[in-house]
């Protein structure tokens, strides 16, 4: 019963779990860094720090082929929402955090285009049960 761990997944949604989810932490650490340097010290602007943070960890998750990355990827979604509408209801424009909500967008629909989710829930599936036949003969 002993899958390779790289047959499930094509290389194609591979390469885009990958790439994908490090070109989010990128985009999300130039967020991240804008913010600190250019927001005014508040407590709204202290409360977005942690939803990059978060947005952060999610596309790490997305990297590694996490299938909890993608229900992490639509709460991310949500929150990035959030800081746009914050950021837009201060008067302020940041084209990073626009590019970051729209980069949100595509990637969930790129991922269910590809029908990653089904798989990395194939994959997790797989790996616990080889690991459960290999548990008692250890």
């Amino acid at each position: 019963m002993s899958v390779a761990k790289h047959s499930i997944l094509t290389e194609r949604q591979t390469n885009l779990c990958e790439y994908g989810g490090v070109f989010g932490v990128l985009l999300t650490l130039t967020c991240l860094i804008q913010h600190m340097i250019f927001t005014i010290n508040t407590w709204l602007t202290q409360l977005m720090i942690p939803g990059y943070l978060f947005t952060i960890v999610v596309f790490i998750l997305l990297a590694l082929k996490k299938p909890v990355s993608l229900i992490l990827l639509i709460i991310s979604v949500v929150i990035s929402l959030t800081m746009q509408l914050i950021w837009t209801r201060h008067q302020a424009i940041s084209l990073v955090v626009i590019c970051l909500f729209i980069y949100h967008i595509i990637m969930l629909l790129a991922l269910h285009a590809e029908h990653v989710p089904a798989r990395l829930k194939e994959k997790q599936r797989l790996e616990r049960a080889e690991r459960d036949e290999w548990a008692g003969k250890i």
